[in-house]
């Protein structure tokens, strides 16, 4: 764990497509307030992401039920996790609070409490660019997703307009 990360490891996210848990490598970056899943820590090392969400705002759940189980509500949308067990739930949302109240920090300020409202200190400038990094990194990743379904279109479209042209000729000669 970097200073910039707040904790990575393994986590079950539900996924409603299959109707279940599905094994997910998390990083959580205190820094940029995002917290990155991958299918497993081996894509993560390549850099493939497979989802991001953005903590600014973001309400932490525990089920009382259930001691390995937590959600995450942002941006319209809850998220249910499960971990091993209740030390590493804790942990998880020990490192979660901490770095939404990281992201809170900078809006109080410019909300005017403590100092002149509408004074933008160089640290609160390096966290919104940090987390302007987060998102571009996200797009980027988004982008490549898309390029590399649509080179696969391509290559489908290009091999149908063979099989139609072939079709087009069989049928001329018949």
């Amino acid at each position: 764990m970097s200073a910039s990360r707040g904790l990575e490891g393994p986590l079950s996210k539900w996924t409603n497509i299959v109707q279940g848990w599905q094994y997910r490598w998390f990083v959580l970056d205190k820094e940029s307030g995002l917290l990155s899943y991958y299918t497993s820590k081996e894509k993560m090392m390549k850099g493939s992401r497979r989802g991001c969400l953005r903590l600014r705002g973001a309400v932490i759940g525990i089920d009382d039920e259930d001691d390995s189980t937590f959600t995450i509500s942002c941006d319209n949308k809850t998220f249910n996790f499960q971990a091993r067990d209740h030390e590493e739930r804790d942990s998880w949302i020990g490192a979660l609070e901490d770095t939404i109240e990281h992201h809170v920090q900078p809006m109080k300020h410019l909300s005017g409490e403590g100092q002149s409202a509408g004074i933008v200190s160089q640290q609160e400038i390096d966290q919104s660019l940090c987390e302007a990094t987060g998102y571009h990194k996200l797009l980027i990743d988004q982008v490549q997703g898309l390029e590399t379904r649509l080179d696969g279109l391509t290559t489908h479209l290009g091999q149908v307009a063979c099989l139609y042209y072939f079709y087009c000729f069989v049928c001329s000669k018949l």
